[in-house]
């Protein structure tokens, strides 16, 4: 993806800077020294919402001669819009966002690049409402968090988080950001003729702020959490993707088995290794290893059964034929690989001493 460019100082400018880096896109500016204080003031608040792949601060720069210009997007905050821009051009009265910027979902869109805008903006997880859409649709998107939260950047994430089950306003919004980071990195899709690594290494992520307890460590629950989202890379793999679930389809977890092996704090790195251990016409049997991606430790391992469901009639149903192949190939693929030690293992205490 090409660059952005935000023109404008202050602290309105730090937070779209800090809203793009966060994005994984890179970013000019016409002078780096008047963000760059606010940016990594705000940085730990955008990471604590989830950072695209490819996010870095190093990735923000000051611009090169005809580089705003040339930008796939053009933020102005403040100043005067670049006369010969070639690519989408923004400004307080075409694409307001409500501050701060960084966190909260809603970008007011207008003017005729509306349409155009609203599809960048939604690319990078925001949630773009037309400028004159009902006030009821926009303020629970906006200043309705901050008036709620006093805008304190934990109090904010976390009841956007909360609402997440709902699927409504600021819920659907946070779920849409998560969907569209972890879409960003995911592989490209299977397809009939290609060869299966064995074991898979589908995703990769640091510890995320919300994974630590206050034991300064990831929380056991967690280890789920990462789990199920190795489980989301394998099916973008396999074709379960937004529209496979818009039609009706979709795997349902019914049986977890969780070994904890090691701890990691936050920010390390971890990744994950899956092996599909068994197929059948509406089950999935499968196994994750988390390690450390910088030591290649064993953190965890999941193993997992799920079934695929028909969500509309609310029952088990057949993988349908595509994903079905893909599954197969992968566990063909995998079928020469060691079943792991920890595969149907069963919880008790050792038999009383006599």
């Amino acid at each position: 993806m090409s660059h952005v460019a935000v023109v404008g100082g202050g602290s309105r400018a730090a937070e779209w800077v800090a809203r793009f880096l966060a994005s994984g896109l890179d970013v000019v500016v016409a002078d780096v020294r008047t963000v760059r204080a606010g940016v990594e003031e705000l940085w730990p608040e955008a990471d604590r919402l989830g950072l695209f792949p490819g996010a870095s601060m190093a990735r923000l720069r000051d611009a090169r001669p005809g580089e705003v210009e040339s930008a796939r997007l053009v933020q102005v905050v403040d100043g005067e819009v670049p006369l010969h821009a070639t690519g989408l051009v923004a400004t307080d009265a075409t694409a307001r966002g409500c501050s701060p910027v960084h966190l909260l979902p809603l970008v007011e869109v207008a003017g005729p690049q509306a349409h155009e805008l609203a599809e960048f903006y939604r690319s990078i997880g925001m949630t773009p409402v037309p400028a004159d859409a009902p006030a009821d649709e926009r303020w629970p998107l906006g200043e309705g968090l901050v008036q709620l939260t006093g805008a304190d950047p934990d109090t904010l994430i976390a009841v956007m988080r909360a609402l997440r089950p709902s699927g409504m306003g600021a819920g659907a919004s946070i779920a849409h950001h998560e969907a569209r980071r972890f879409a960003s990195a995911a592989v490209a899709q299977w397809r009939p003729g290609d060869i299966v690594p064995a074991p898979l290494a589908l995703y990769r992520t640091p510890v995320e702020p919300d994974w630590v307890d206050y034991n300064g460590h990831m929380t056991e629950s967690a280890y789920l959490t990462a789990a199920g989202w190795a489980s989301d890379a394998l099916f973008r793999y396999i074709g379960d993707d937004e529209q496979y679930r818009a039609a009706g389809h979709s795997f349902y977890t019914v049986e977890t088995h969780i070994h904890y092996v090691r701890e990691v704090a936050v920010h390390e790195p971890i990744e994950f290794t899956t092996q599909v251990l068994g197929v059948d016409a509406k089950r999935v049997h499968l196994f994750h290893s988390m390690l450390h991606a910088a030591d290649g430790g064993l953190l965890c391992t999941a193993e997992q059964m799920l079934v695929h469901v028909d969500t509309r009639a609310g029952r088990s149903a057949p993988i349908l034929p595509h994903v079905a192949a893909a599954l197969h190939a992968i566990a063909s693929s995998h079928a020469a690989l060691a079943v792991p030690p920890q595969v149907g293992t069963v919880m008790q205490l050792p038999p009383a001493r006599p």
